[in-house]
């Protein structure tokens, strides 16, 4: 079931949150997530952040900053199991565009998101880690 995190929830959020960026940019220092996740716990409280849940407990969420997806994470015990397709569904049905930036490196994801019906709109370098990163639009068709 997906709806919208509580601010109770911010904490379950954040964990998922870590534990993602974690497994999948092994390319950058875990000193670096780990010293944003404070940062990221505000971030949670302004955005618009839908949870999926599995009997009660979040199994991953999807964040939203107006069209632009912040995140999408999933527990890894949750992987692979389409939750994340379901999450991007949801924010389909609300937004004529999505937009969503990932790190060239970061295969899996890539491969998720073309996969999900987004091209790569831009190429850039993220100032914060010095890696090459994509910009990724989703457009709902007439």
């Amino acid at each position: 079931m997906i709806e919208n995190m509580t601010l109770d929830e911010i904490d379950q959020v954040a964990d998922i949150w870590l534990e993602g960026n974690l497994d999948a940019h092994n390319f950058i220092s875990a000193k670096y997530w780990k010293s944003n996740l404070e940062q990221v716990k505000r971030e949670f409280a302004e955005a618009d952040v839908y949870v999926y849940k599995v009997d009660d407990a979040i199994a991953g969420f999807i964040g939203l900053n107006g069209n632009y997806v912040s995140g999408v994470f999933i527990r890894r015990e949750y992987r692979n199991q389409g939750i994340g397709k379901q999450l991007f569904d949801y924010a389909k049905q609300h937004h004529d565009d999505l937009l969503v930036s990932c790190y060239v490196k970061n295969f899996k994801a890539l491969n998720f998101y073309r996969v999900n019906g987004f091209s790569i709109k831009t190429e850039g370098l993220d100032k914060d880690t010095g890696e090459s990163e994509v910009t990724m639009i989703w457009m709902k068709k007439d």
